[in-house]
C-alpha cells in the first residue's frame, strides 16, 4: 500500500546536497537499510524516481512498536510515540473515531464499535468483523498477527460461557464451550487457547479445532495482585507473571516479571513451565491486556531481554503512571522518557497489505 506516501518535505529538501538521481542503486539500497524510522524510509522513497525503484516497501528495516496514547473516541487522529525516534506522530484516521482500539499487534488494531473491524492506522486497510447471525460479543484475544498468521481471534459471550474464535483470512467463524468462564489475559496461538484458571493458577490449554483441553500445573502459587500474560515469542508461548514487588522503595518502580517457557519433551500435553531468566533477543512489550515480542535488531540500538510496560493511574501501586523497562537479567526498572503518561496500547507500523485478494 502506498496510502501514507507523499512527498518529501520541503524542509528535508532544502537540506539535500547532492543530486540523489547521480547515486548508484546499491548505495541508495544500503543507506535505506539503515532509516529504521518508517516515515524516514517514506521520506527517502519519495526525493526521486530512483530512491523509489531501489527500494520497496516490503524493505522497510525492522520496526519497533509505537506506544498509541489512549485514544479520545471521538476523535479522528491517533498519536503514537516511536521508541526508535523519541518523535511523536500523530496521523489522521477517520475509520477510528468513536471507536475503541485494543492491541497489540502487527500493522493492525483492532476497532470495537460498529462496525467491528482490523484497523492498519497507516495504509487506511481495514478488515471488517462480520458476526453473522449474532450480535458480535467483546474482544478477548487476538493473535501478534492476525492477519497475516490468519491465526484465531477470541471472542466471549459471558453470559453464555460461550467462546467464538474468528479468522480473518478466510471469516472463519468456531463457537465452542470452554472449560473456564473466567476473563483474563489470554492468548490464541497456532490453533490453541491459553487460558488462566483463576482458581487452581493452573493454565487450561484448549485446542480450539477439536475441543479437547489440557492442564498445565502452575509452577508456584501466586498472589491476588498478580497478573498473567501468556505471549507468543520466537513461535512458542511464554507465561509471564508480573507482581508488585513490596521489597522496593516507594520512590523507585516496584514491579517485577518472572517468565516461564514452556518445556515440551514430547506432547504438548505434558509440558511444563520452566522460569528463565533469559528470553535471548527477544523484547517484550505489554500492555494491560496482552503483549507481543519482537527481536532486537542490533542496528536500531534497542538490546534484547527487556519488558517494556506501561503503568497506568489506576495501577494498584505508588509508583508514577508512564513508560517503564524492566531488565530481565538483573531484575531492574527503570522509567523511559515518554512525552505523555496516558499509553494505551502497542502497534508496529506495517505499511505492507497482509489482505487477501478482493478483501475488504
Amino acid at each position: 500500500m502506498e496510502a501514507i506516501e507523499t512527498t518529501v518535505p520541503l524542509e528535508s529538501q532544502k537540506r539535500v546536497g547532492v543530486d540523489w538521481s547521480d547515486l548508484p542503486v546499491d548505495l541508495l539500497q544500503e543507506i535505506s537499510k539503515k532509516l529504521h524510522d518508517i516515515f524516514d524510509f517514506v521520506y527517502f522513497r519519495a526525493v526521486c524516481k530512483k530512491c523509489r525503484a531501489a527500494t520497496s516497501i516490503s524493505d522497510l528495516p525492522p520496526q519497533l512498536p509505537w506506544l498509541l496514547q489512549e485514544h479520545r473516541s471521538g476523535s479522528e487522529s491517533l498519536c503514537f510515540y516511536s521508541l526508535l525516534s523519541d518523535k511523536i506522530r500523530t496521523i489522521h484516521c477517520p475509520m477510528a473515531c468513536n471507536k475503541h482500539l485494543i492491541g497489540p499487534s502487527h500493522g493492525y488494531l483492532y476497532a470495537e464499535g460498529l462496525p467491528h473491524s482490523l484497523l492498519n492506522p497507516l495504509t487506511k486497510d481495514e478488515v471488517t468483523i462480520e458476526p453473522g447471525s449474532f450480535v458480535c460479543p467483546f474482544l478477548v484475544r487476538m493473535g501478534p498477527d492476525p492477519i497475516g498468521s490468519n491465526d484465531y481471534m477470541a471472542f466471549l459471550h459471558n453470559d453464555l460461557g460461550t467462546a467464538r474464535f474468528y479468522r480473518p483470512r478466510s471469516c472463519e467463524w468456531n463457537s465452542v464451550a470452554l472449560p473456564l468462564n473466567d476473563v483474563g489475559r489470554e492468548s490464541c496461538l497456532k490453533g490453541m487457547y491459553y487460558m488462566k484458571d483463576h482458581e487452581t493458577d493452573n493454565t487450561v490449554v484448549f485446542n480450539i479445532a477439536c475441543g479437547s483441553s489440557f492442564v498445565i500445573p502452575s509452577p508456584k502459587i501466586l498472589d491476588s495482585s498478580d497478573q498473567v500474560y501468556f505471549v507468543e515469542s520466537s513461535g512458542k508461548i511464554l507465561r509471564i507473571v508480573k507482581s508488585v514487588d513490596l521489597s522496593s522503595p516507594v520512590s523507585t518502580p516496584n514491579y517485577c516479571f518472572n517468565i516461564y517457557q514452556l518445556d515440551v519433551e514430547g506432547e504438548i500435553d505434558q509440558g511444563r513451565w520452566v522460569k528463565t531468566n533469559s528470553i535471548g533477543n527477544q523484547i517484550l512489550f505489554l500492555d494491560f491486556h496482552n503483549g507481543i515480542s519482537i527481536t532486537a535488531s542490533p542496528s536500531t540500538g534497542f538490546r534484547g531481554n527487556y519488558v517494556y510496560y506501561i503503568v497506568s493511574p489506576d495501577d494498584e501501586c505508588f509508583v508514577s503512571c508512564g513508560l517503564y523497562k524492566y531488565n530481565i537479567s538483573d531484575g531492574q526498572a527503570e522509567k523511559v522518557l515518554c512525552p505523555f503518561n496516558n499509553g494505551w496500547t502497542w502497534l508496529v507500523p506495517n505499511l505492507v497489505s497482509s489482505l487477501p485478494a478482493g478483501h475488504n
